[in-house]
């Protein structure tokens, strides 16, 4: 039996609680590692593991949703062990200690975000609504943590970040045990899962398109603090870029919605991987830092509506008995696949060409991307039956 908040809260909830310890992590991860010395191709290769875990496991993950009903057991046991396992980085003295213990935190939380999303499309499928109307509440955990911590963490107090980290996400973990439970499971026949949602072309080629584009990102996710840094930034200043940044996917992820509704996906992806280009070429050019604030904006379509958009058009395509494996892919496709080359790729460079370089080089990653979506990706509409 589940007590209130149910449904549409019980999955804001844990939005919220989930993406504010990510914007404890992601933002500073790379100020820790560099306060802990450690150079641009070990900081590469740590920033490559969630995304390579994001590869190899989410498929797992859906297969045993839509076929066995775990959804919710897995998403619980995925957040508890994550929050009890992270307050132990600090406590380790070698590389690769460091390297085997986030390779366990990538592992435990490879399924949190793709069997959410697959939870929260199911209940809007029942009871209406728009994903990004509930998923906005993660953009707001993240937005309020990520501005907090960039005060806090100035100078030995970024030493903190992993404690804090594991701390805030127990409180996404005591709202997994209130989200709603799984009921789209299917007796699938052997072999019917990624195989049959590869067979459709349009799905397959947007998924290597955002694979393509999404390498790009990598230099942003993983880089983009010590980026600031170089141009003379603060954790301060991180704490304000990534708050501008975050802020903008508010109104980026409800309005993705509308637009999609009204006129399909195709011109939010378009929007959303064109804003890419535009982001890293402003990048490439100042000398700064106060000139990249300007960009951040632009976060509102090259991360919350492209996403918005990417989980709509998986989710129109993909039969309802498949919907936690589409989801999965489209992780996979968005947070894994480009990332694992895109992390180690700009922790060579970073180490070379420094960030404006590197910026460069992602401005060139996306470019193929954009025509691609262009040329091969068709226009749809969230109404559209799944074929």
């Amino acid at each position: 039996m589940q007590l209130w908040p149910v449904g549409a809260w019980s999955l804001r909830l844990y939005y919220f609680w989930y993406f504010a310890a990510a914007g404890i992590y992601f933002p500073y991860v790379s100020l820790y590692y560099h306060e802990i010395h450690l150079d641009g191709a070990q900081i590469g290769l740590l920033a490559s593991l969630a995304p390579l875990a994001g590869v190899l496991l989410p498929p797992l993950w859906g297969l045993l949703s839509d076929r066995l009903g775990w959804r919710k057991r897995i998403l619980i046991t995925s957040v508890l062990t994550a929050a009890i396992v992270a307050p132990l980085v600090p406590l380790l003295g070698s590389f690769t200690l460091l390297l085997a213990i986030i390779v366990l935190l990538a592992v435990v939380l490879s399924p949190a975000v793709p069997l959410a999303d697959a939870t929260t499309l199911e209940w809007l499928r029942g009871n209406g609504g728009t994903f990004g109307n509930i998923r906005v509440f993660g953009s707001i955990g993240y937005l309020g943590s990520s501005l907090l911590v960039g005060i806090l963490f100035s100078g030995r107090h970024i030493l903190w970040l992993f404690p804090l980290y594991g701390a805030v996400l127990f409180g996404a973990c005591l709202a997994t045990l209130i989200v709603p439970g799984q009921h789209d499971r299917a007796h699938l026949s052997s072999g019917e899962g990624i195989r049959s949602i590869l067979r459709d072309r349009r799905v397959t080629i947007f998924l290597a398109l955002v694979i393509l584009g999404y390498t790009s990102f990598a230099a942003y996710n993983t880089f983009f603090a010590l980026y600031l840094k170089e141009l003379g930034a603060g954790t301060s200043a991180v704490g304000l870029a990534t708050g501008i940044a975050t802020l903008c996917e508010l109104p980026g992820m409800v309005v993705a919605g509308m637009v999609i509704r009204k006129f399909g996906v195709k011109p939010v992806l378009l929007a959303g991987m064109g804003s890419l280009l535009i982001r890293w070429i402003g990048y490439a050019l100042i000398h700064d830092y106060r000139l990249a604030l300007l960009f951040q904006p632009l976060h509102a379509l090259g991360f919350a509506s492209f996403y918005v958009a990417g989980v709509t058009f998986i989710d129109t395509l993909v039969p309802g008995r498949l919907r936690s494996t589409g989801q999965t892919l489209f992780t996979v496709a968005f947070f894994g696949a480009g990332a694992v080359i895109g992390s180690n790729l700009f922790g060579f460079l970073f180490d070379r060409i420094h960030g404006s370089g590197m910026f460069y080089v992602a401005a060139a990653i996306v470019t193929p991307a954009l025509l691609g979506l262009i040329v091969f990706v068709p226009n749809i509409r969230a109404d559209e039956p799944a074929q």
